[in-house]
Order: C-alpha cells, then structure tokens, then sequence
C-alpha cells in the first residue's frame, strides 16, 4: 500500500506537503523493515515486497517533490 500511495502522490499535480512527508515517513519505515530483514536474512519473509532499490527511487523521487512544494 505504501509503494502505490507514493505512486499516486507522485503521480498528483499538487499534493500538499504534509501527504508527501507522511509518504516519504512510511516509505523509510519500509525501507527499514524490508533491509532489516534481508540482514537477518530473513528475505524470503518479505518476498512479495518491492525491493530496496525500488524504495530508494521512491524516496528519492518524494524528496524532489517535496523541494518543488511551497
């Protein structure tokens, strides 16, 4: 849910700057999640998620929003 609402509000022409904090706060936290348990080697708990690197690109991505809202 958290990678489409990030789609989503990416996708919006103007989403206010609180939605994009509360994404990029969500998108951390799964970010965080999926890598603590790829360390603990614990992956395959977490197969049907995206992967880390997709989650940067979103982070990243909601970043630039966020510098472009007023």
């Amino acid at each position: 849910m958290t990678i489409d609402k990030a789609k989503q509000l990416l996708e919006s022409i103007n989403p206010s700057k609180p939605q994009l904090l509360d994404c990029l706060e969500d998108l951390c936290k799964e970010y965080g999640y999926i890598q603590g348990m790829t360390i603990g080697n614990l992956r395959d708990l977490v197969s049907g998620r995206k992967t880390l690197a997709e989650i940067q690109n979103l982070i990243e991505q909601i970043k630039e929003k966020i510098k472009c809202t007023n």
